[in-house]
């Protein structure tokens, strides 16, 4: 298993739209500090409204589309291209069982992510506390405790959305239809759960403990306790539950 993870991650580390995405990201964010630090009314100085802790609140409620759509992408092109340029057939019958060269796959991605959801939370808050102070929080909340709280759920819910579009780029095979029907899903997931919540009173419950509600309040800095371990235990357990449907779809898939 430790060899497939390495070959995994060897796999992902070549892949261009790894980088890509990372570039862009840490380019993005270094872009919107520097913006916001010269457009300050006190001429970026740390007087100024903004500070590391601003940034990375405003950093972590745009965070959740690049989680959802860098993810479509990696997948698309680390996942199902693989499919297409004829890797996962060869890697299938390399001698290891199948269940243990997707899983590998599955656990390389999902640490990808990761990596690729924490990008643009990290530079912001970093840059922007170097140029304009960390800066504090509403309450005498503790800043401290808020930075390695917004981190930890990032962690917990990128793992989770990557475990799941990893589940549906193992279903579809096809880089096309996965970043497409993923796109199309992540979006319109949330107009499609208030829809049926009015008539299907589980479904509403359903969604509020859901990752796709988790995700939507992540970076409030008032998240108590209870919704912290929510949002850490919920994700953890979709991650778990969509690597065994990646695992058992795999394992029947016929592959050509």
């Amino acid at each position: 298993m430790l060899n497939l993870l390495r070959s995994e991650s060897y796999k992902l580390l070549r892949n261009r739209s790894l980088w890509l995405l990372a570039a862009v990201l840490a380019a993005s964010g270094i872009a919107y500090v520097l913006l916001t630090y010269f457009d300050d009314p006190d001429g970026g100085g740390t007087r100024g409204a903004a500070s590391g802790l601003d940034l990375l609140a405003t950093a972590m409620g745009g965070n959740n589309y690049i989680i959802k759509i860098g993810l479509c992408v990696l997948a698309g092109f680390f996942i199902s291209s693989e499919y297409s340029a004829g890797t996962i057939k060869r890697g299938a019958a390399s001698g290891y069982s199948r269940s243990r060269f997707i899983a590998a796959k599955l656990l390389v991605f999902i640490g990808g992510s990761v990596l690729v959801a924490l990008i643009f939370p990290a530079v912001i808050f970093a840059l922007g506390s170097a140029l304009m102070g960390v800066g504090e929080l509403p309450g005498g909340a503790s800043a401290a405790d808020y930075a390695w709280r917004s981190l930890l759920v990032t962690v917990t819910l990128s793992a989770a959305f990557a475990a799941v579009t990893g589940a549906v780029a193992t279903v579809l095979t096809d880089s096309g239809k996965t970043i497409g029907t993923l796109f199309v899903f992540y979006f319109f997931a949330d107009g499609l759960y208030a829809m049926a919540g009015k008539f299907i009173p589980f479904v509403e419950t359903m969604y509020r403990h859901s990752i796709f509600s988790l995700i939507n309040a992540y970076a409030d800095p008032a998240m108590s306790s209870a919704q912290l371990a929510q949002s850490v235990y919920v994700p953890l357990l979709v991650a778990a539950a969509f690597i065994g449907i990646g695992i058992a779809v795999f394992e029947r898939k016929e592959i050509r």
